[in-house]
């Protein structure tokens, strides 16, 4: 087991890490790391014992990720990080192709989830038919994620129905969403970080999930409401067009139109045939495509290959 890091800057942990758990890291037949900072030290490894490494590619960092100096030091590590792995894993077919442009292997194994705890309501109810519509996102309260659009079409079909919306989850935007639902007059509830082991019964509570984001890699949290047999709304980003088949498993719509996203909810609020169609074929999909113990055997597979070879 590695010893704890000291507080100290997660690109700079990231270069000494190898260094620092050098008789580790020469043992391992194998690194499994994550995400953009999880090469940094991979890469390291990789010059001086010759370990492996398989890498996720979960979203375009390069480009997509938040602007400034930084960007373009992502880019760069992105590229070495995909150009010098021994297996690439993406989650979406999307971005299998973007990573084949560097990578010498890759394996579409998308992000699953636990069916068996992220399950429908045990007594399922039309949706709004206590004439009160329960809005549900999930995740980081910040910009990207777009979620002033949410409270904005919140008020606009509040004269038909009372809605209440939930964002689970910290961020820099919460003190900002909470003033807006106030000026508009819906009813906002922030309870912060929810324990995973709590997140079935949030998502059993509500009527409908919403992810408005701008971007999105391959959404856990968009998986688990389906799971969940919810009737989800999503923005129409390449991420969420992975998960959604439009009139099937949800519905689509533009970021840029808040409106847009207020006549899909109105559209479920008046259609509760719809809406129930919409979560059972989720929930089909998930089970069939996504469960989370068969994407884990395809990657402890993909890891055992390759620590053979060494």
């Amino acid at each position: 087991m590695l010893a704890p890091d000291r507080p100290r800057p997660r690109g700079l942990r990231a270069i000494t890490l190898p260094f620092r758990h050098a008789d580790v890291l020469r043992r391992c037949g194998v690194l499994r790391v994550f995400q953009v900072t999880g090469a940094i030290p991979a890469l390291i490894a990789r010059a001086r014992f010759g370990v492996p490494y398989v890498t996720t590619y979960g979203f375009s960092y390069g480009s997509l990720s938040e602007p400034g100096p930084k960007r373009p030091l992502k880019a760069l590590v992105e590229r070495l990080g995909l150009r010098h792995a021994a297996a690439v894993i993406t989650t979406t077919e999307a971005l299998r192709v973007r990573a084949a442009r560097l990578a010498r292997r890759v394996e579409l194994i998308p992000n699953g989830v636990d069916s068996t705890r992220f399950v429908p309501a045990a007594l399922p109810r039309r949706i709004g038919a206590d004439g009160c519509l329960r809005v549900l996102y999930v995740g980081r309260l910040s910009p990207e994620k777009n979620l002033p659009a949410v409270i904005e079409a919140a008020a606009m079909i509040k004269r038909r129905a009372a809605v209440q919306v939930t964002m689970v989850g910290a961020g820099p935007l919460r003190e900002l969403l909470a003033g807006q639902a106030w000026t508009a007059g819906v009813e906002l509830e922030l309870p912060g970080v929810v324990d995973q082991s709590r997140l079935p019964a949030v998502y059993a509570a509500a009527d409908l999930f919403v992810l408005a984001s701008f971007t999105e890699g391959h959404p856990k949290v968009l998986l688990e409401a389906m799971s969940a047999g919810l009737p989800c709304v999503a923005s129409d980003c390449e991420g969420n067009r992975s998960l959604i088949e439009p009139e099937r498993t949800g519905l689509l719509f533009d970021a840029q139109r808040p409106a847009e996203l207020a006549a899909r909810m109105e559209r479920l609020l008046d259609d509760g045939e719809l809406a129930a169609s919409l979560g059972q074929a989720a929930r089909r999909l998930i089970v069939a495509s996504y469960d989370l113990r068969t994407m884990v055997g395809r990657e402890i597979a993909l890891l055992r290959e390759i620590a053979r070879r060494t």
